[in-house]
């Protein structure tokens, strides 16, 4: 077995592991664990707000994309991996930083991922892997958001800005 099919294969059972059992890592978040210590002035709040439209933009927008690139038939294997390598490793390694606000396991799996770039010889291997990747980045999205705070909302209503005397000035000034 190839290494990115043994990669495949680890992303489906942590996938059918997940499905309906919180990952421990997102636990950990949602109680307040941070073990990189990521979240300034000692709270995870911003770490979830990270996670939450990271992950959302991640996995459902740019792993789609590149399933749908590999479906065209003008771009060959070579520039669906630099394509990738472009997106989520340098100059930016997205998973580093995904593993700095804790997600260790996703960590793990995008650096593999992309060392399994190397190996992919035609786009039918590509989309498998790739498309495994993007559901298992899409369930880890849908458990943060889950647990995602959002009762936190009613502290920020909408307002007029009428209700703010100058500032309703100023905004009409804009306006005009």
């Amino acid at each position: 077995m190839k290494d990115w099919q043994k990669l495949k294969s680890d992303l489906e059972a942590e996938i059918d592991a997940i499905w309906l059992v919180e990952p421990l890592e997102v636990e950990k978040l949602r109680r307040g664990v941070m073990d990189t210590g990521a979240g300034s002035g000692g709270q995870v709040f911003s770490v979830m707000v990270h996670l939450e439209s990271f992950l959302m933009l991640f996995g459902a927008n740019v792993f789609f994309r590149f399933v749908r690139l590999a479906h065209d038939e003008t771009l060959e294997i070579d520039q669906l991996r630099a394509t990738v390598r472009a997106f989520v490793h340098k100059p930016f390694n997205v998973f580093e930083f995904i593993g700095d606000l804790g997600l260790h396991q996703l960590h793990d799996f995008g650096n593999r991922y992309i060392a399994a770039m190397d190996e992919l010889e035609s786009r039918e291997e590509f989309i498998a892997l790739t498309g495994v990747m993007m559901t298992y980045i899409i369930r880890m999205h849908r458990w943060i958001h889950f647990y995602f705070p959002w009762n936190l909302g009613v502290a920020f209503p909408h307002h007029d800005p009428a209700e703010f005397g100058a500032f309703s000035e100023r905004m009409k000034a804009v306006n005009a």
